[in-house]
């Protein structure tokens, strides 16, 4: 294996030739023409990253096509992740919703939850709102908000975890 070494010239000729082959590749794979797109960037930003020290030992193309195949694998593990996580803080939120007793403090269940909802970033909490407050789904909320999923799921991971953070003394 040597040291390839990629400049800019380089890289925007592989960007150029391979982009589409792989988008094409990954919808194959996916029936998602968005997501192959994002996987395929992914994929060349890892290779930029890697530039200074990429060493092919198949074509470059061989090269290409198992990174965006492995980068599709971990996009995938990392949603099944996120899933099993979302879907546990929001049955946690959901059960913790439903209590509405004051505790020794005076303050409500209910009134600790707004509040740390009132805590979270405001792009956060509106996502967070309109998911459990409107019911929307993320797909709804992306299109309304003119964002993506992901954008919408991860803002959604991150709102659960830091309510959960916030309420885990107070509740």
């Amino acid at each position: 294996m040597t040291k390839v070494g990629l400049d800019t010239k380089s890289y925007r000729k592989l960007f150029d030739e391979y982009y589409n082959l792989i988008c094409n590749y990954l919808n194959s794979q996916t029936r998602d023409w968005e997501l192959s797109q994002e996987i395929a960037q992914k994929t060349f930003v890892k290779l930029w990253e890697k530039r200074e020290d990429i060493s092919f030992t198949t074509s470059a193309k061989s090269y290409l096509f198992q990174s965006a195949r492995n980068t599709l694998i971990d996009h995938f593990r990392a949603r099944k992740n996120f899933t099993t996580h979302s879907e546990a803080y929001t049955e946690q939120m959901e059960q913790v919703t439903e209590i509405s007793v004051a505790d020794d403090g005076g303050m409500a269940v209910t009134e600790r939850i707004s509040w740390a909802v009132d805590q979270l970033k405001p792009k956060t909490r509106e996502i967070f709102l309109l998911n459990k407050q409107e019911g929307l789904t993320y797909e709804e909320i992306a299109d309304y908000m003119k964002i993506s999923k992901r954008t919408v799921e991860y803002n959604m991971k991150n709102a659960l975890i830091r309510l959960r953070e916030l309420l885990k003394d107070k509740i």
